[in-house]
């Protein structure tokens, strides 16, 4: 009796010892796995208890991981394949289209007549927005091998908003269009000089080709957290740049998708790249802010968040 008393004791501190052992087991794969989601090393999971089912479960799960690890650098490496042939075709078709306009140019001072004259102004027209859409090509693939972190500045946003809008007065105004800013206050903002400049002009260039009235350029600081992600310290405050335009109450733009690379309404495909947005998206990103868009009957609002500085 006392045998049996004993060995069943015996039975229930193995198993009690067992049970502690696989939970401290199953602990530190649990950290193993939060450590490997910020750790610049991925390195295996480690398993200390002989258990079979545990040691299967943990040889599964570094499986998935390696053959993970293996897509993602399939991946990165299309990626910048795909960076480098954007990059290569920008400049392999510059140098043709320059030869071309020098050519046309030629032209132009020969002695034409007038349906002559039309086709050259045709040709013109052409070429010129073939280089335009090789631009925002090479533009694209530019900032998309840029992998330094952009030097981040305190900025007079509002300034530098109003001095980009107006080099656009004289092309808006060919459109028959206007535009106005409307801000709050003087705010300032961190951000590149150079990327900023880019993402408004890519922003107002925008406006130019969908806009069917008045331009608004709304800059304000803002403090409500249920209005952006930027910040995880809610008492931090961000700029918000937002650019208000009407379009086409027929127009089918998808304000979900407008920020993809290549998206172009289907009826406008051939008036743009579709790379526009993407370069903006891209831009404020590397400031670490983030873009938005969203669309109120015919009226398209799409900006972007800044940190704001003091």
């Amino acid at each position: 009796m006392r045998l049996a008393v004993f060995v069943i004791s015996v039975l229930w501190i193995t198993l009690i010892i067992y049970l502690v052992g696989l939970k401290l087991q199953l602990r530190s794969l649990r950290r193993q796995l939060e450590y490997r989601i910020s750790a610049p090393v991925k390195k295996p999971l480690a398993l200390e208890l002989q258990d079979n089912d545990l040691m299967a479960l943990t040889a599964a799960l570094n499986q998935i991981f390696k053959q993970d690890e293996e897509f993602r650098g399939i991946q990165n490496m299309h990626e910048n394949e795909y960076r480098e042939l954007i990059t290569n075709i920008s400049h392999d078709l510059r140098t043709p289209l320059t030869v071309l306009k020098g050519y046309l140019q030629l032209l132009e001072h020969c002695e034409t007549d007038d349906e002559g004259k039309k086709y050259l102004s045709v040709c013109f027209r052409h070429t010129d927005e073939l280089e335009r859409r090789i631009g925002q090509f090479f533009e694209y693939s530019y900032w998309m091998n840029q992998d330094e972190e952009p030097q981040l500045e305190l900025l007079n946003i509002t300034n530098m908003a109003a001095d980009i809008m107006t080099d656009f007065i004289p092309m808006f105004e060919d459109k028959g269009l206007t535009m106005r800013l409307e801000q709050n206050s003087i705010c300032k903002g961190m951000a590149e000089e150079e990327m900023f400049r880019r993402v408004m002009q890519n922003l107002l260039k925008n406006c130019l080709q969908y806009s069917v009235g008045e331009v608004t350029v709304f800059i304000t600081q803002d403090t409500d957290k249920s209005m952006s992600s930027l910040q995880n310290d809610a008492t931090k405050d961000k700029i918000r740049i937002c650019i208000q335009n009407p379009i086409a109450e027929d127009s089918e733009l998808d304000v979900s998708k407008i920020f993809q690379r290549f998206y172009v309404e289907k009826k406008e495909r051939n008036q743009s790249t579709g790379l526009g947005l993407s370069i903006v998206k891209l831009l404020v990103e590397k400031m670490q802010g983030e873009v938005f868009a969203m669309r109120d009957e015919n009226l398209l609002n799409i900006g972007f968040y800044l940190k704001a500085g003091f």
